[in-house]
């Protein structure tokens, strides 16, 4: 808990001095005749966020097709309801109270009084959702909204056509709600440890990312996740970026002029997207 207030007030102190030129990262990968481009995001942001850069905008404008993670668009959320309801609420009868004990029933109660969540609707939950839903409900208490994420705003520009997606809502859901019950857990009790530092924790990521500094904000997200279940960590990152290295390579080998937009959180740390390409020898070029 201590390096979590550290890193985070180290980061808010560093980076609200002198980085109004900087912006966030970009790549530009390529094999020697084509190339690709990979942009990190925020999923959710403040109203003051100011992250648009004349790069950016040229390269989106100038590729073919502008991949993001998964399609967010209201259809797609529609089409996958029935699964959401499986997959994060109570199939067996039993309420949340009976999987996580009394103690940890106890700060889920707290927590959820502090920032006004209705408990009845989290005892019907699973875990993995439980958790989502109170750091979602954290963010949002301090103004951050899906609305204005990087992925919202990108894909409101671009025609259908122009779009194209490394998961499926399906695959992303089954990533989020995949781990066993004892690693659910371990993401609900490390969620609700880290409520207290998880507002400046999100700001500080925020003022790393639009400072475009990868690393800094990766430490800062290794901190909040030090004590998530490491079977759920590396479902939600690792895992992932293997999978679309395997793609991103695919696009370069037929050539596909492409920009990827993806968390930010992928492109940090020593199994980034980044470095997985650099060690199939593609070459790297930090851009932005």
């Amino acid at each position: 808990m201590h390096s979590r207030r550290l890193i985070a007030s180290l980061a808010a102190l560093l980076l609200s001095a002198g980085s109004a030129h900087a912006a966030p990262a970009m790549w530009k990968i390529s094999d020697g005749d084509s190339a690709v481009w990979l942009f990190g995001s925020v999923h959710l942001l403040p109203p003051w966020a100011e992250w648009r850069t004349g790069n950016l905008d040229k390269v989106m404008s100038k590729v073919d097709r502008v991949y993001f993670e998964t399609d967010i668009s209201v259809e797609a959320q529609m089409g996958i309801a029935d699964l959401s309801y499986e997959l994060g609420f109570s199939r067996d009868g039993r309420l949340l109270s009976e999987k996580i004990g009394p103690e940890l029933t106890d700060a889920l109660r707290e927590k959820a009084a502090q920032y006004d969540m209705p408990m009845p609707m989290l005892l019907t939950m699973e875990p993995w959702l439980a958790a989502t839903t109170i750091s979602m409900g954290v963010a949002a208490a301090i103004g951050y909204e899906p609305a204005l994420g990087v992925e919202m705003v990108l894909s409101e520009e671009l025609s259908a056509e122009r779009k194209g997606f490394l998961e499926t809502p399906e695959e992303q859901l089954g990533f989020l709600a995949g781990g066993d019950l004892d690693a659910q857990i371990a993401m609900l009790r490390a969620t609700l440890e880290t409520m207290d530092v998880m507002s400046s924790d999100i700001g500080a990521m925020v003022n790393a990312w639009i400072a475009g500094e990868p690393e800094l904000l990766g430490d800062i997200f290794n901190a909040q996740m030090g004590d998530y279940d490491a079977g759920m960590v590396e479902q939600l990152i690792d895992m992932r970026n293997h999978n679309w290295v395997e793609q991103i390579e695919a696009m370069l080998e037929r050539n596909e002029s492409a920009l990827l937009v993806v968390g930010a959180a992928h492109l940090a740390g020593d199994v980034s997207v980044v470095k997985l390409l650099e060690e199939r020898r593609f070459t790297s070029e930090r851009v932005q």
